[in-house]
């Protein structure tokens, strides 16, 4: 595994801290449904001309809170991942 010095520190955090997935007593079966991917996962310019459109600061903060990135299934590979700029509007409130 190639990674810098940062991402090295990172990975450490990460698996001192968290639990694997497959400790979890859960079954995953499927990922987000949005029901309309089209209006829902948006590109980087798509995010920021929706930011740049907003009337306030507070209103840019409150925008860019449920503006996630997302990585879907055919971006994740087997030892890492390729991040094709994508993010999804999650208006879910629960």
């Amino acid at each position: 595994m190639i990674l810098s010095d940062i991402e090295q520190r990172i990975k450490a955090k990460i698996e001192a801290i968290g639990t694997p997935l497959k400790d979890w007593d859960i079954n995953i079966y499927r990922g987000i449904l949005t029901g309309y991917n089209e209006a829902f996962i948006i590109d980087k310019a798509k995010k920021e001309e929706i930011l740049a459109n907003c009337q306030t600061e507070e209103e840019r903060q409150r925008t860019a809170e449920i503006i996630r990135p997302i990585l879907r299934g055919r971006d994740i590979k087997r030892y890492g991942y390729e991040f094709a700029d994508l993010y999804l509007i999650n208006t879910h409130n629960g």
